[in-house]
């Protein structure tokens, strides 16, 4: 069965009011170092008088750093709920960009991820626990691929996160490199986007966004992403284990 489109206008606004989303407001690690701000040390175009750019880009992979800005120090922070039938757990989630390079002409950035409870008791084996490490992101002109490890960034073989600038709203791409390779169009796996829409920060600032939707038979995977700041919102929900996450962003810090 085909999900239905299910976007969220404005969804990391509302979900701290959602009686099915407690977020804990026990901070793990000192929020106030990530209020809404951009470093004036590294722009892509930057304005007279500031630095100029560490490395030279082609003009896609640029307008996709606009976007999503991936520097090396940028940080998100999230509050992450994992859930099944018996239990909610809540973890402080952080991502950085510890590290960036030029491989054979793509802009690369390596992701960190740690992860800490500050709500509940993970039992062992928790299949709704975030998954943490390190993971890389490549950017391939529009295209934004992600990777586990960094012994083969072959595009053909890569899990396609975002489409930058993104696609017209009904226009589709498909993540998963076994999908793309199909000689007809996937049946499910596909994801679409909204109409960009202004959306408010819980932190503050008002930005571009856009709500992206991964269609599949039987689970919902739903995510709301901002201009200038990246991923706000994430949900999937498997329905026939009953199991899944939700994450809100709560604060960042942009190089």
């Amino acid at each position: 069965m085909k999900i239905k489109h299910c976007y969220f206008p404005l969804l990391f606004m509302l979900i701290s009011l959602s009686g099915c989303l407690r977020l804990a407001t026990t901070p793990t690690v000192d929020l106030s170092r990530f209020t809404p701000q951009i470093s004036e040390t590294i722009n892509v175009d930057p304005p007279k008088g500031e630095r100029t750019p560490i490395l030279t880009l082609d003009p896609e992979t640029e307008e996709a750093l606009q976007m999503y800005p991936l520097w090396v120090g940028s940080t998100w922070v999230y509050d992450y709920l994992g859930y099944d039938q018996d239990i909610e757990v809540i973890w402080r989630v952080i991502e950085t960009v510890i590290d960036s390079n030029v491989v054979e002409g793509h802009y690369v950035v390596k992701m960190e991820r740690t992860a800490n409870v500050i709500e509940g008791i993970p039992p062992v084996g928790f299949r709704s626990a975030p998954e943490t490490g390190i993971f890389w992101y490549l950017v391939d002109g529009n295209n934004l691929y992600r990777f586990d490890n960094e012994s083969n960034f072959e595009l053909s073989e890569a899990w396609l996160e975002l489409v930058l600038p993104f696609p017209d709203a009904g226009e589709a791409w498909v993540p998963d490199p076994d999908q793309r390779g199909l000689p007809e169009p996937a049946k499910f796996g596909y994801c679409d986007v909204s109409d960009p829409f202004k959306g408010v920060l819980p932190m503050g600032g008002m930005y571009t966004c856009y709500n992206i939707a991964m269609h599949n038979d039987d689970q919902t995977f739903e995510q709301t992403f901002c201009e200038n700041v990246g991923f706000v919102y994430r949900e999937l929900h498997f329905y026939s284990l009953s199991y899944g996450y939700r994450v809100e962003l709560k604060g960042f810090l942009l190089q």
